[in-house]
């Protein structure tokens, strides 16, 4: 199934899913405000129906918000309210396709996991970026997960109910963020059925 139709199937009842960890949720958006700045323009790719971007929107001086689900973006449309209007934007777009224009910090939440062209990606982020612009990213790693997933998720996907989704391991992902020319600054792993890892990186 196409990721674009899979994503526009489920974007209600995503929009209304509870957050499956609250605490460990909590813990990354208070990581990602520490290093975002009031000054900073940011782009989130991968947003889904904005939850994140409703957070982090209101310290930051602009913030854009794609998804390749148009479903998902206007589920997210109808949620910013006119205290945000002027910093908060979002826009249907492909991970691949950074949109144009000063960006400080590029944010990829429960993302690369599911990107068929994964390196493509992260070599537009690190273009669209300046030098020293930020990377943020949390993925799932069903590689260091349950030994179970791997024999699940093609039978999900075969029945519909999974997108295309990348088996990595931590130092899978890790290298696969350095070679596209990032250097880490900080790193939270935090535990579950598939482990996901909170990352911060700088462009070199």
């Amino acid at each position: 199934m196409d990721n674009t139709v899979f994503w526009d199937r489920i974007a209600p009842k995503y929009a209304t899913d509870p957050i499956s960890d609250q605490a460990a949720y909590e813990a990354t958006l208070g990581r990602m405000r520490h290093h975002l700045q009031p000054d900073h323009a940011v782009i989130e790719i991968g947003c889904g129906t904005g939850s994140t971007a409703l957070s982090l929107a209101p310290g930051v001086k602009r913030y854009l918000g794609t998804d390749v689900s148009p479903g998902m973006i206007d589920i997210a449309r109808g949620k910013v309210q006119d205290d945000v209007a002027q910093t908060l934007a979002f826009e249907v777009a492909a991970a691949a396709d950074i949109p144009e224009g000063p960006v400080d910090a590029v944010l990829a939440l429960n993302l690369l996991h599911l990107l068929p062209d994964l390196s493509q990606v992260l070599h537009n982020v690190w273009l669209a970026l300046p030098p020293g612009g930020l990377l943020m990213t949390k993925t799932g790693l069903l590689k260091d997960g349950a030994w179970y997933l791997g024999l699940a998720i093609p039978v999900m996907q075969a029945l519909g109910k999974a997108p295309y989704v990348r088996r990595m391991s931590k130092d899978e992902l890790l290298t696969a963020i350095a070679e596209a020319g990032f250097a880490e600054v900080e790193t939270i792993l935090q535990d579950g059925i598939a482990p996901r890892l909170f990352a911060v990186h700088r462009k070199i």
